[in-house]
Order: C-alpha cells, then sequence, then structure tokens
C-alpha cells in the first residue's frame, strides 16, 4: 500500500479509493447508495467517482440497445421511472450517482477513457490505492491495472460461471435462487482475475430482473465499503485463481431472451 495507507490499523489510517462507473439512477446509483454512507466506519475515503460514457457507446446505441431488449411495455414503464428518477435529482433527492456523489461531497469526474495515461498518472501521485471498477463500461489495460496496489471489479455474479454482461438476468434465466457478488481483481481478459470476496443475494419468487440487479447492487454496496476497509493489513483476504476455462462468457442479452425468462415465470420488471 501506499504512505498514506499503511499496514497500521491505528485510527489515522484511511484507505484512499477511487471508483471507475458509468451513470444510472438505478443499479450503479444504488451501489453508492449503500457504499458511501458504509466508507466512513471503514476507514475508507472515496477520492472521487470516475464517469464513463454508459457502455462506452453513443446515447442512441444505448437506447436502441435498450430498446431490442425490452419489450415495448416494459421499456415504457422504465424510461417512466428514469424520468422520476431525475425528477427527484431535481427536487434534491438524489437518485442519480452524480447526485448522491454530491450530497456525500464526493468529487465527480468525466472521462472518454480509464487507460488515459496523463489520469492514471495522478494516481499515485495523489496517494490512491485502489482503483475499484462498478459496472465500469472499458477494458482496464496495463497502466490502469498497475495504477494503484489495488485494482479490483465488483461483479454480480459468481466466477466463473457468470463472466461477461448483466450476470444476474444469466443467473435467473438458469432458474438460481441466489446471486453472487464477486469482488475480484481485475487482469486484461474480462471477469478473469483472482477472487478477493463473495457474498451471496438471496432471490425470492416475486423478484423481478430488476429487482435482483438492484439487490446485488445494493449488497455489494455495503459489502465492499467493509472489505476495502481491510486493504493493506493482514485481514485482506488470499485472492482464488479464477479457472476461465469452466465458464462461459455472456453477452448483452437479447429480447428473445427476455421472453425466455417470462416464459419460465420471471418478470422483467
Amino acid at each position: 500500500m501506499t504512505e498514506s495507507a499503511t499496514t497500521s490499523e491505528g485510527p489515522d489510517r484511511r484507505v484512499r479509493v477511487v471508483a471507475v462507473t458509468q451513470s444510472d439512477p438505478f443499479f450503479t446509483a444504488r451501489f453508492f447508495e449503500t457504499f458511501l454512507p458504509s466508507l466512513p466506519a471503514a476507514s475508507v475515503e472515496l477520492v472521487e467517482i470516475v464517469l464513463l460514457r454508459n457502455f462506452n457507446e453513443s446515447r442512441l446505441a444505448l437506447f436502441r440497445r435498450i430498446a431490442g431488449f425490452y419489450p415495448r411495455a416494459d421499456l415504457m414503464r422504465l424510461m417512466s421511472r428514469y424520468v422520476r428518477a431525475r425528477l427527484d435529482d431535481l427536487r434534491g433527492v438524489p437518485r442519480s450517482v452524480e447526485a448522491i456523489a454530491a450530497s456525500h461531497g464526493v468529487p465527480i469526474r468525466e472521462l472518454a477513457t480509464i487507460n488515459d495515461p496523463a489520469y492514471l498518472a495522478t494516481l499515485r501521485q495523489r496517494g490512491v490505492d485502489v482503483l475499484l471498477s462498478v459496472a465500469a463500461p472499458e477494458i482496464f489495460r496495463a497502466g490502469a491495472l498497475e495504477a494503484a496496489d489495488l485494482v479490483l471489479n465488483v461483479h454480480s455474479g459468481r466466477l466463473p460461471r457468470y463472466r461477461g454482461m448483466m450476470p444476474t438476468f444469466w443467473a435467473l434465466l438458469d432458474g438460481e435462487d441466489r446471486i453472487t457478488v464477486t469482488v475480484h481483481e481485475m487482469a486484461e481478459r474480462l471477469d478473469a482475475g483472482a477472487v478477493v470476496a463473495e457474498y451471496e443475494v438471496a432471490v425470492s419468487p416475486a423478484d423481478t430482473a430488476f429487482d435482483v440487479a438492484r439487490k446485488a447492487k445494493d449488497v455489494g454496496g455495503r459489502e465492499v465499503a467493509a472489505l476495502l476497509g481491510a486493504a493493506g493489513t493482514e485481514r485482506w483476504p488470499a485472492p482464488r485463481p479464477v479457472e476461465t476455462a469452466d465458464g462461459a462468457y455472456f453477452g448483452f442479452p437479447s429480447r428473445t431472451d427476455a421472453r425466455r425468462l417470462r416464459a419460465a415465470g420471471r418478470r422483467m420488471l
């Protein structure tokens, strides 16, 4: 660890973290709703949140992606929830990542890429100990993987079984009755770094796919805050290698996949 977060367990010890994510008022926002209030007790400081472009694509491409996944009625319900969330932001009820961060005094930095060498050089200069990916929509290249003592990803699926995108959806489609939130070291191969911690999230028959994705972020926020408090100490878990040959890599689901989930008795929203 850097000098700002030594292995000391004293009261002045702080683990300095930069989180990398994308902005949405439903899932990444839910992570930070539980993550930020949990940091003081864990002696963790969130230096800033880096926002990347959602899915690393244009707004039009993002809309087409979402519209190609949700059935029309669900798409309209989702858009209605999105509008309500934006209105909440405007009336002082934080729902977006940006508004939640502002309510806790955490700076936001928008970047075109996390792999910007000039930006990455500032992390060591500022004593950042952990670079934390929370649904970051971009592969971290070698420079990013070496930019802090710990470079971690929070993945809402069991590894290696559910590598890839939207793991909670694929777990539900498989009929799983619980979701595993996995914290793992990052590698250039996606979701292939050694596992540091796992947290199980129970799924009830009445939960929608939307509910389960939010539950995973809710649990992840609280648990990851506590985990990071152990960084640089003897309490840090021993990483476990991931055997990627034992799992598949899942892409973004299609509307056909959504129909299969509904046919199995699980609602989307």
